[in-house]
């Protein structure tokens, strides 16, 4: 071989090294850009920007292993009309509504004349519970078993038993497949164990916690064969969750939010903690659009 077919060959192994580095850079940059956290202002232990601004970017959905999309450009009817403004309708209605379907308050957070926990900002002051946080439970752990084909309506599955999380009351409401909930903590307390998230842990602390409300959605994983972690969790069905999971959720978003007297600022677990280490990556395959059907629904019946 001449010196100077050494020379372009060489030439050409930089080329298609440089080309295959500026393209891992540039998805790599693009993903971290969507990971990113939300914009955090400290003295005030919010997140920045309008409310309807704070969920576009805390509800990005999030995508196998925690990997966020964009920040959403619009929100589903009826979200952007509500998130932030003053709740119109009076309690007695909703009163009426879980009477006639024989809803017990004790399933949803507490009692509807009760204020909800406040937190103290830097400044002394003090303001109650202003996100609603959406999470997954990521169990039953199945492991290598496959999902099973009546776990969205089987009463005896052993994840649709809500009694275990009584022991573990890590957030103040869990729902089971079958739409069922139970209250661990009150809506005026804060989560009676551990943080709710790694960003109330690193960030909010003690002081700050009780700006977060949190509702775990009881949702079994699978490991991934594929991963190089062999103990992950990375698999969840598809659809995430059911219909009556969905209705009871949306049930508790107007709860919570006619306690407040404004409706809360709903986001995503994943997206609170981004950009903090081992953040956690649900609820996995939410669908926004169902929550927010329901949602609409729901006010309709309540008036």
């Amino acid at each position: 071989m001449d010196a100077d077919f050494l020379l372009k060959k060489a030439i050409s192994k930089i080329f298609i090294l440089s080309a295959f580095t500026c393209v891992y850079l540039w998805l790599n940059s693009s993903v971290n850009a969507q990971n990113k956290p939300c914009q955090f202002d400290e003295k005030i232990l919010q997140f920045t920007g309008s409310p309807l601004d704070q969920a576009k970017c805390l509800l990005r959905p999030n995508k196998i292993g925690g990997n966020l999309s964009e920040q959403l450009k619009e929100l589903p009817k009826p979200l952007p009309k509500l998130i932030g403004e003053k709740v119109k309708f009076k309690k007695e209605k909703l009163r009426n509504f879980l009477l006639k379907n024989k809803i017990s308050k004790d399933d949803l957070g507490g009692n509807l004349d009760e204020q909800l926990a406040f937190a103290t900002l830097p400044n002394g002051e003090k303001i109650p519970s202003l996100y609603f946080i959406i999470h997954d439970t990521s169990s039953p752990y199945l492991k290598d078993e496959p999902f099973p084909g009546d776990f969205d309506t089987d009463k005896n599955w052993k994840g649709n038993d809500l009694s275990i999380w009584i022991k573990q009351p890590v957030a103040h409401i869990f729902i089971n497949r079958l739409g069922e909930s139970l209250t661990t903590t009150p809506f005026n307390e804060t989560a009676r164990k551990g943080w709710g998230t790694k960003f109330a842990r690193d960030f909010l602390k003690a002081d700050g916690k009780a700006l977060q409300i949190h509702i775990e959605l009881i949702q079994p994983r699978r490991r991934d064969t594929k991963s190089p972690n062999p103990n992950n969790d990375l698999i969840a069905p598809f659809p995430g969750f059911t219909e009556n999971q969905y209705e009871r959720l949306a049930l508790l978003y107007i709860c919570v939010s006619i306690r407040r007297g404004s409706w809360l600022i709903p986001a995503y677990h994943s997206a609170i903690d981004a950009g903090i280490k081992d953040a956690h990556d649900d609820p996995q395959n939410f669908e926004l659009d169902k929550f927010a059907k329901h949602l609409e629904k729901l006010i309709k019946k309540i008036g």
